[in-house]
């Protein structure tokens, strides 16, 4: 199986088509998880999610002082107190806040696994590209499952780079203002959630087995994600006194079962 796995990686490491893939799915996934809803009711006012810059510029036209600014996020329960001595200072104290914010605001992963099951499963069913690696004397077992390493090893990173980049664009200060331990353990248990919502999809794809059918399943999975809010978590449990656990134990097994249920799929394809 490592020989399968150095493949895939080979293949994706090396692949510029898949490369600049992985950039636009990124992309999309940042921009996509950065748009606030725009009404004609707040269009003048700020986000409550706002960057450095849409603060700055309505801190600006409201002429923000320190007070008003400290009053302006206390009113809003974005913050408690600030020793800031200056306005910008006020802003970066309810970093915390923005950063849970980020964190529980999960509305899926749009592209990823629509790209990773078609390019990955599907067009290999299709084309029957195990069937290259079952006749050099590999076992299903082992082609299923370095396949299914790869997806969520690759998925993982890309989610995990997608997390760190919203961070650093609405809170950059908590990697400096907060304990390590407790910015990085949010940061991977959201990578991890978000793979256990691409598990769903490389199950429908081992099950279906046909490219065009499993992409229009995976595309309504992934709206629906995207605008029912239905992963949405509460802010309280990404605090630092937030007990995690249970998540976590559920998208370990959310991913445990549908890689099972995928494996049995799997073992039952005609592939030959």
């Amino acid at each position: 199986m490592t020989g399968l796995l150095r493949g895939g990686f080979y293949r994706l490491t090396h692949s510029a088509v898949l490369l600049i893939a992985l950039l636009v799915i990124l992309a999309a996934d940042v921009f996509l998880n950065s748009r606030c809803d725009v009404t004609s009711s707040n269009m003048r006012e700020l986000p409550m999610l706002c960057t450095m810059s849409e603060f700055s510029a309505y801190a600006e036209s409201s002429n923000m002082s320190v007070t008003t600014a400290t009053a302006f996020f206390r009113k809003r329960g974005q913050l408690e107190s600030s020793d800031a001595a200056d306005v910008i200072g006020v802003f970066q104290d309810i970093h915390p806040f923005q950063f849970r914010w980020v964190l529980a605001a999960k509305r899926g992963m749009l592209a990823i696994p629509i790209i990773f099951a078609i390019v990955f499963l599907a067009l290999d069913f299709d084309r029957r590209s195990f069937n290259n690696a079952l006749y050099t004397g590999f076992s299903r077992n082992q082609v299923y499952f370095a396949k299914l390493i790869l997806l969520f090893v690759s998925g993982f990173l890309v989610s995990l780079a997608g997390i760190c980049a919203l961070t650093g664009i609405y809170a950059g200060t908590v990697f400096t203002r907060l304990p390590g331990g407790y910015v990085w353990s949010r940061l991977l248990a959201h990578a991890l959630m978000d793979c256990a919502l691409m598990a769903p999809p490389l199950l429908a794809v081992c099950l279906i087995r046909k490219t065009v059918i499993s992409g229009g399943v995976i595309v309504a999975y992934d709206l629906l994600l995207r605008f029912t809010g239905l992963v949405q978590t509460d802010m309280d449990l990404w605090g630092q006194g937030g007990n995690l656990l249970p998540v976590v134990l559920l998208s370990l097994l959310c991913i445990l079962l549908c890689a099972a249920a995928g494996w049995i799929g799997f073992r039952k394809a005609r592939l030959p």
